[in-house]
């Protein structure tokens, strides 16, 4: 270990000086070039900490264009402020002394507020009242927005019950809907308990989201079987007393069973509960919200394959369920991972009229909005186009005009980007003026919109727009001067050929805070790829993954972040790349990536070469150490995947095992152990239960039987992230990693 230690001073310590002033460093890293360095990556990968920024998100007035938003930087910072989207003004509820010290008044001690406080909107006393509802050390407490005055609320208060995601208040705020362990309640106002329904062990109930019918008359309520699904063993290691424990949890493994769940309709007056029909086959299924009416409940159900969506309706009285539309993708699929972890939420816009809803699909080669009615007949397609809608923003009320996030700027396909649309079709109104990121909250009358956005250079600022096309005004914007001690700079962009030659990837580059481009600096990639998920960053704050990359430029390396051929954001057609054949074809593009990088841009070191990801991106930093051994000689695989791993993640991308064995097999890292030449390292957490540890041992016994020589990480009791000082450990043994196995600039 001395000798090691003695290797990276020389490399590091070497490094002729720069004109730029050196960050500052702790005391602990003085006399210690690694550390040093350890030290200043630590703060680029923190770099988001010294933004000062509204992070709490606003929330519109139901009756009128005015919004609160808490401040965070400016003039008003520390307390909320009413903004008037009509009048363009901003008014304190009140300033931060004077609510500091009505604060502290009904606590009884001096209370200090946070630099962002969460807080909900609540009715008053009056129709036309409205109060802020937070909670502060532990207690709820309510600021009228009328008379200026904060008050302590009870536990059992309907407006505190607003605070937790655990707690569902009815339509006509009669009652609540509470999530108690495995099992749940009905409470009514009198806090007496209505129903309540006991769960079990891998049987328990669920309270999704718009739960309520429009009335308060019906929830809907899911109980979640998974008796019946595989389970991997947890093992808690007892550190103190040295007798280990095991807890088994269930895990749908790919060709395994999944979670069966069960939909019932529950009618709180009456005490009763009524079980609805199941859809056949295995599927996964999400409630969608209500027809306007409360005529029928909607439940979308995506097949295990992802090749099949339906779209239900259930009638709440008697429980009984139609068939509203179905969408099937035989060659490909319609949902996948994305899908289920948010994608199902988007897919279904009742409109006001009670007659039609608004469906995305992607079935003309782009996620396009079309318009149906409840019977299922198609009336028309609303948007087209060689761009993506990433989601509906909201429906104006009593006009044909739909608000979207697309994108549709040809010259940046990865912007989101506001735009009005019209029921009959058309062409699009873009409604922001700049590039980059949005995010759009809609005021209640769609009038006017709450627009925070960012560019990769650009620090996000918060206006207020109108739905017109009239010129927005900025009321507030992020603070960033705390960087400049950092020297910070954005990445560089990116742009190269696929591996086929022909399809454009954008990625960025990220590089030493003390660059020298006349130097030659080791490469790593950062890689996640896959269908999954897009990582390189269009934001100022970026990705997980660029905050990676950017850290680990700072020890002396010049690091890529690219989206590969697959990944989702684009087209069907780019997503689908790699449908039905996953790590075929992502290194080849991230290789011709680094390449064609390199050849303009003499400074990048091509012979010596690293890739590092975690989960996916551990597995494709496997994919890469033993599908191009001569580029990468150095890889760390974080807590990596395998393709025999979740069924909700595999099977939608490459088909049933029982159809496309082949495609498995050719995916496998396994299979590929006696190409590892370079040096690697793979860590994973033993409480891990979104990549089971059982996927680095798998990889590691075959490395083991092919005498191949790996470096392993087993941190007890992390999961699939390790946490607290674990994550800190895991960080510097990454960077530690590469030093040691690249060096530094030369």
């Amino acid at each position: 270990m001395r000798q090691l230690v003695v290797f990276v001073i020389a490399v590091i310590g070497c490094q002729p000086t720069t004109t730029a002033t050196q960050p500052p460093t702790t005391a602990t890293a003085q006399g210690d070039p690694l550390q040093a360095r350890l030290d200043v990556a630590e703060k680029y990968y923190r770099f988001i900490e010294r933004i000062r920024d509204t992070l709490v998100a606003p929330r519109w007035l139901p009756d009128r264009d005015q919004f609160v938003y808490w401040s965070a930087v400016g003039p008003h910072r520390g307390t909320w402020v009413l903004v008037d989207a009509q009048e363009r003004t901003m008014v304190p509820v009140l300033p931060r002394d004077a609510l500091s010290a009505q604060l502290s008044q009904v606590v009884g001690q001096k209370v200090q507020l946070p630099d962002n406080l969460g807080f909900v909107l609540a009715p008053g006393l009056a129709p036309d009242q409205h109060r802020i509802v937070f909670q502060l050390q532990d207690r709820s407490f309510a600021l009228g927005l009328s008379d200026r005055r904060v008050v302590a609320l009870a536990p059992t208060d309907r407006a505190a019950l607003m605070l937790s995601a655990s707690h569902h208040l009815s339509s006509d705020g009669r009652t609540v809907a509470v999530q108690r362990g495995s099992g749940f309640a009905v409470v009514g106002s009198d806090g007496n308990t209505l129903l309540e329904q006991r769960g079990e062990e891998n049987y328990e109930w669920q309270i999704p989201e718009r739960a309520w019918s429009p009335d308060g008359r019906f929830l809907l309520v899911f109980r979640n079987d998974m008796r019946g699904v595989h389970k991997i063993p947890i093992v808690d290691y007892a550190y103190e007393t040295g007798i280990e424990r095991v807890k088994m949890v269930p895990y749908s493994k790919v060709g395994t069973p999944l979670r069966r769940s069960e939909l019932y309709v529950v009618e709180p007056a009456k005490g009763r509960v009524t079980q609805v029909p199941p859809a056949p086959g295995e599927t996964y299924d999400w409630f969608s919200g209500w027809r306007p009416d409360g005529s029928e409940a909607l439940v979308l159900h995506l097949s295990r394959d992802g090749k099949r969506l339906e779209l239900s309706a259930v009638e709440p009285e008697a429980g009984k369920t139609r068939l509203v539309l179905r969408e099937d993708r035989p060659s490909s699929f319609v949902g996948a991972l994305d899908f289920a972890e948010n994608g199902w939420s988007l897919q279904v816009t009742p409109l006001e009229d009670n007659k039609r809803f608004l469906w995305m699909s992607e079935r003309d080669g782009f996620r396009h909005v079309y318009l149906y009615d409840y019977a299922g007949t198609l009336e028309r397609q609303v948007t087209s186009g060689p761009f993506p809608v990433h989601r509906v923003l909201g429906v104006a009320p009593k006009a044909d005009a739909i608000f979207l996030l697309a994108s549709a700027d040809s010259a940046a396909p990865y912007d989101r980007l506001l735009y009005r649309a019209s029921l009959a079709g058309g062409d699009l109104k873009r409604l922001s003026p700049d590039p980059g990121i949005h995010r759009i909250t809609l005021a209640p009358s769609g009038r006017y919109y709450i627009d925070g956005h960012s560019t990769r250079v650009q620090p996000r600022v918060w206006d207020v727009g109108s739905t017109d096309g009239g010129a927005p005004f900025r009321y507030a914007e992020a603070d960033t001067t705390a960087l400049a001690e950092l020297h910070y700079s954005p990445p560089e962009p990116l742009t190269v050929l696929a591996a086929d030659g022909v399809t454009q990837l954008y990625g960025v580059l990220h590089k030493p805070w003390d660059f020298d481009p006349k130097k030659h600096y080791p490469v790593i990639d950062v890689i996640y790829a896959g269908p999954w998920i897009s990582v390189v960053p269009w934001s100022f704050v970026g990705t997980e993954e660029s905050r990676w990359a950017n850290s680990l430029a700072q020890m002396g390396f010049v690091v890529m972040v690219l989206d590969a051929r697959g990944t989702p954001g684009r087209s069907k057609a780019f997503q689908d790349a790699n449908y039905g054949r996953v790590g075929q074809t992502e290194i080849p593009d991230h290789v011709a990536g680094l390449r064609q990088a390199a050849a303009t841009r003499p400074y990048m070191d091509l012979s010596r070469v690293g890739i590092y990801g975690h989960s996916w991106g551990g597995y494709f930093a496997l994919r890469g150490m033993l599908t191009a051994p001569e580029l990468f000689k150095a890889g760390y695989a974080g807590a990596p995947g395998a393709l025999e791993e979740e069924a909700v993640i595999m099977e939608p991308n490459l088909g049933l095992v029982s159809e496309n064995r082949a495609g498995y097999e050719a995916g496998s890292n396994v299979s590929l152990a006696r190409n590892l030449r370079g040096a690697l390292k793979m860590m994973h957490g033993t409480s891990d239960v979104n990549a089971s540890v059982s996927t680095t041992m798998r990889m590691a016994e075959a490395l083991i039987r092919e005498g191949k020589h790996f470096e392993l990480l087993i941190m007890p009791g992390q999961p699939h992230s390790p946490k607290g000082s674990a994550f800190q450990y895991y960080k510097d043994d990454v960077h530690r990693f590469f030093v040691k196995e690249l060096g530094g600039p030369r």
